[in-house]
């Protein structure tokens, strides 16, 4: 004897039209457990997305740095006795003959 369409679509006590709310319930769920508590949580991906930020602000910082400095680069190479004169002068302090310097003091009392 066949059995009708009702028997073998029964899934033990579970009616038909219980097991679509069961798997939208636990979807949900699942969902909600990994937004919230997983490893990669919207909490931890904001922080991410935070430092991030801060880190192409730093990347930009020392990209126009580096521009400026192969700019001052290009500048020594073109212009050598310039550049040395004030590296010698500024970093060294040295004078020519019969200078005379006079330093002021940042200090205003």
């Amino acid at each position: 004897m066949r059995q009708g369409l009702e028997g073998k679509r029964s899934f033990g006590g579970f009616s038909p039209e219980l097991l679509p709310l069961v798997f939208m319930t636990l979807l949900v769920i699942l969902t909600v457990y990994n937004l919230f508590f997983s490893s990669f949580n919207v909490f931890d991906v904001w922080k991410m997305q935070k430092s991030l930020h801060s880190i192409d602000k730093k990347l930009e910082e020392v990209k126009r740095e580096n521009a400026k400095l192969e700019n001052m680069l290009e500048l020594v190479n073109k212009y050598p006795e310039i550049y040395t004169e004030r590296f010698i002068r500024k970093y060294m302090q040295l004078q020519k003959k019969d200078e005379k310097i006079i330093l002021f003091s940042n200090d205003s009392q």
